[in-house]
């Protein structure tokens, strides 16, 4: 755990109690008036023909305000740290943000893979380039890994945001794992970016990054940036 982020004991504890009394609040409000959002979704989701207890609603609320927090604000940040070490990248953006912000937000997630691993179970026997799987064993995803496959992209460790095409997977391979917030992780990278790109020509560095000391989660935890828009003059 990163000592900048230490949290006194039971802190946590107690956030997570605040939080389900929260959730359990919230879903007596929707079911009595429900409205077109997502909690009012959830309780009305059902699974083959059984809907979410209460405890699984508040599970599962925890895990989506964690979940968007923790990797679309990395996301973010490591785009902006890869257009400060290739300046050029950013001038391309900066001088069509229309023709390339939607390849641009596709590089900034492989490039960024917030979420580097996940665990899955083997359900049943396989082999996977002849290593053979039993049911019930546990394997490694590593997405960072994987969007930097020379297999699947060419140069893979260079920042490009014109790349085409670019399967990367930092919100899963596809299937029920796929992430739920794909869509929203998508235009909200593309909203920042694209008005960055329209309103600071130029982007300067203040500092080095401080990245996140985790083993999961990719994240930077500063990264001062000058967003004056004025270009440099030269001397």
């Amino acid at each position: 755990m990163d000592p900048e982020y230490f949290i006194a004991e039971g802190q946590a504890e107690r956030a997570q109690i605040e939080m389900f009394l929260y959730t359990q609040e919230l879903c007596a409000q929707r079911r009595k008036e429900p409205r077109d959002d997502i909690m009012s979704a959830l309780l009305r989701a059902e699974l083959d023909g059984q809907a979410l207890t209460d405890p699984e609603l508040a599970a599962f609320f925890m895990f989506l305000s964690s979940a968007g927090n923790e990797t679309t604000r990395n996301a973010a940040a490591h785009g902006l740290h890869a257009f400060l070490e290739d300046p050029e990248q950013w001038d391309k953006l900066v001088q069509d943000p229309d023709g390339l912000i939607g390849s641009a937000t596709e590089e900034i997630l492989r490039w960024a893979t917030p979420v580097m691993y996940l665990r899955r179970n083997v359900t049943r026997e396989t082999e996977l380039r002849g290593q053979r799987l039993e049911a019930g064993d546990k394997v490694s995803l590593w997405y960072v890994s994987a969007n930097r496959d020379e297999d699947v992209f060419e140069e893979p460790f260079r920042f490009d945001i014109a790349r085409e095409p670019n399967e990367h997977v930092a919100f899963g391979a596809g299937g029920p794992h796929f992430c739920l917030g794909a869509s929203l992780a998508r235009l909200e990278l593309r909203v920042l970016f694209e008005e960055l790109a329209r309103r600071v020509p130029v982007l300067r560095a203040l500092g080095a990054p401080v990245p996140l000391r985790s083993n999961i989660v990719a994240g930077i935890k500063h990264l001062p940036v000058d967003l004056s828009a004025t270009p440099a003059r030269s001397s």
